[in-house]
């Protein structure tokens, strides 16, 4: 009865084993125009025809210069609330940071980024017709309790989590020390990476999927000279590799290259394989990029560049 009883804990904790496949939509940096804009809906049909599990919009909903006004950003909230899949947003710097240049509007970044937050993120789920739950780290750790566009989910055998990382600069600030808004986010920051590789660990996850806004130049993280509104991530994605087996894959716009590579390089200087970066087109190219996860296939995570007019297709990278 003994062995019978150890047999049973010894199975119930076991790894769970997934076989599953999947595919998710990813897009952003756009539409910046009313021409792109009219071309949105196009984009969202293509996701929906392929029966994307759920789409990510990496940030930027409007050009710099748009104003960023309450009829902006709800029109944004209602195109992506009724998207007929679900579907998540990570803030990009136009809809916030920049928001006190003179043609947004000249709000306070912080007051339109809480406006994001009561737009976008009101709920603990996504967008969408058909929302499925998401945890947020205001929820999760009231110590940053604020932070609620940091948002994680599982399906399968995969982690995902988004993290506010805007372009430009990452709001670090002109000075030569960080600014108090960037140092209390990245706080947040590190302790929602430190704690969703912790739950993918936990439950034994194959990969990790990270969303954010900017490109943080991985080329001069390479070269021993990171942007320093980007060093503090950096480090943290690199040390959380060390303790992570499976894959790792961060999805970002911000510079409008669509791209797949390999640019992280451990402490000694060699490239990470198991750690890939895929940034959206952005405009003036109306595309996504469609990821497949497949358990039974050689690789679980593909990569594949979706752009609307096939011309556009000629140099995006394959996976």
């Amino acid at each position: 009865m003994i062995r019978t009883l150890a047999l049973l804990t010894a199975l119930l904790m076991q790894p769970p084993a997934w076989a599953e496949q999947f595919n998710f939509g990813v897009f952003g940096d756009l539409p910046y125009n009313d021409a792109e804009r009219a071309e949105l809906p196009g984009l969202l049909a293509a996701m929906a025809a392929a029966e994307v599990a759920f789409a990510v919009h990496v940030g930027d909903m409007k050009s710099s210069n748009t104003p960023c006004d309450d009829i902006t950003l709800s029109d944004f909230r209602d195109t992506l609330s009724n998207t007929p899949f679900p579907t998540v947003f990570v803030p990009g710097d136009n809809e916030w940071l920049d928001c006190d240049r003179r043609s947004s509007g000249g709000f306070k970044p912080e007051e339109r980024l809480d406006k994001l937050r009561s737009l976008f993120h009101a709920a603990p789920q996504s967008l969408g017709t058909k929302p499925f739950p998401l945890v947020r780290q205001g929820d999760a750790d009231f110590t940053h309790g604020a932070y609620m566009e940091h948002l994680r989910w599982h399906r399968g055998p995969v982690t995902f989590f988004t993290l506010n990382i805007p372009g430009s600069d990452n709001n670090f600030g002109a000075l030569r020390e960080a600014g108090a808004e960037f140092r209390h986010r990245m706080s947040a920051v590190r302790d929602w990476i430190s704690g969703s590789f912790a739950e993918a660990r936990k439950r034994k996850s194959g990969a990790v999927v990270l969303f954010m806004h900017a490109n943080p130049d991985f080329e001069a993280f390479a070269a021993g000279s990171p942007a320093r509104g980007y060093a503090e991530l950096l480090n943290a994605l690199r040390a959380e590799l060390s303790d992570f087996e499976g894959q790792v894959l961060v999805i970002h716009g911000d510079t409008h290259v669509m791209r797949i590579d390999h640019p992280l390089r451990d402490f000694s200087g060699v490239t990470i394989e198991r750690f890939r970066r895929a940034e959206v087109f952005g405009s003036p190219i109306p595309g996504w990029i469609e990821v497949f996860v497949n358990t039974e296939a050689q690789q679980l995570i593909r990569i594949a560049p979706r752009p609307l007019r096939s011309e556009d297709l000629t140099n995006a990278p394959l996976d």
